[in-house]
């Protein structure tokens, strides 16, 4: 298969992205090659490789980072684009916060693919500053991320959604997910509770007490924040060090689903020390980060699919054999995808 460049693709997929400008679409193509071409989130150094005379495009670039830009249509349109190319029938969401030194917090909703996360909606603050920090709250954030790319998810689409126990432990947040329709795999604090059918107030994280253990149970958790009738799975992997203890309200999962969560932290890494290197951009303004984090989340996008796409073509490196004699990839799709968009792009 012989791949296709980068601006083609987006230019195909953002046919779709009403409610944003032609210009805005255009410099979303145009920067995105940038953007992979040098594995940077430099503006100069974006700029320089998109085309054209570098001091015009970096002004271009500096235009797009400053201007308002109507962030939760392209959210609406990017979910919908996304699950579109990726020809997704189930849905599962990530939802997790990344800092970018000491400077920036990000909230980041995701979907998962193929061992990594491609974010959908964001936000982005200062971080380590409580009057800086979104008004509405985390689960207010959280849901107002969420709501772009409900906009965008095709009708019926089944939708679970996993969180990490500083964001999981919420009664709130939980009411809002089933209020969507959706089902949420939660992690909690080794102190949550569950009132059982005959009364009785369990901690449930107790009741795993060595590895290759389990425990489920369903019930009433947050006696005093909620009362949501929910399903409570304790896990202990052979090789972990630690339980999961976990809340849903989805009675037929094990639990193990909630391994997918890892692999937004997946994503960060490609964003920052792995690919994009995100914490390098020269940016102090959560506004002007928020925009620039469009151009590299489309072009994160692109190279998993196209890394996707060389798996299925038996085109990707050689498996790596293990001691034990099985087989792993050497690379992860978005290194495979990139490098093969390195080979087949055109010096700028």
């Amino acid at each position: 298969m012989k791949p296709k460049k980068l601006y083609q693709w987006v230019k195909q997929i953002s046919k779709d992205w009403t409610g944003v400008t032609r210009h805005f679409r255009a410099s979303v193509q145009v920067f995105s090659q940038g953007v992979a071409r040098t594995q940077s989130s430099q503006i100069r150094r974006i700029a320089g490789a998109s085309g054209g005379r570098s001091e015009s495009q970096r002004r271009r670039l500096q235009r797009f980072l400053g201007q308002q830009q109507p962030l939760e249509a392209f959210f609406q349109v990017w979910t919908a684009s996304i699950i579109k190319a990726l020809k997704l029938k189930r849905v599962t969401l990530i939802v997790d916060e990344t800092k970018l030194k000491a400077l920036f917090g990000v909230m980041v909703v995701g979907v998962v693919f193929e061992g990594r996360c491609i974010p959908l909606a964001w936000q982005v603050y200062r971080a380590n500053s409580h009057d800086d920090y979104p008004s509405e709250g985390q689960v207010g954030l959280i849901m107002r991320l969420l709501q772009p790319i409900q906009a965008g998810l095709p009708a019926r689409c089944r939708v679970r959604i996993l969180a990490d126990r500083g964001i999981g432990t919420s009664p709130e947040l939980m009411r809002g997910v089933m209020g969507l329709g959706w089902t949420f795999l939660f992690r909690v604090t080794k102190q949550s509770k569950i009132v059982l059918p005959n009364g009785e107030a369990v901690c449930f994280y107790q009741q795993v007490t060595a590895p290759g253990q389990s425990y489920a149970a369903s019930g009433t958790v947050f006696k005093k924040r909620g009362r949501i009738q929910a399903h409570v799975r304790v896990l202990w992997g052979q090789n972990s060090q630690e339980r999961w203890a976990l809340v849903t309200n989805d009675p037929t999962l094990t639990g193990w689903e909630y391994a997918q969560r890892m692999w937004i932290e997946e994503a960060f890494r490609d964003l920052k020390s792995h690919g994009w290197q995100v914490e390098d951009a020269c940016l102090t303004c959560p506004q002007r980060m928020n925009r620039l984090w469009i151009i590299l989340l489309v072009a994160y996008a692109w190279m998993l699919v196209l890394g996707a796409a060389r798996l299925a073509a038996g085109q990707t490196t050689p498996l790596k054999r293990r001691p034990d004699g099985s087989r792993v990839r050497r690379w992860s799709l978005f290194r495979e995808g990139l490098q093969a968009f390195l080979a087949s792009s055109p010096p700028s």
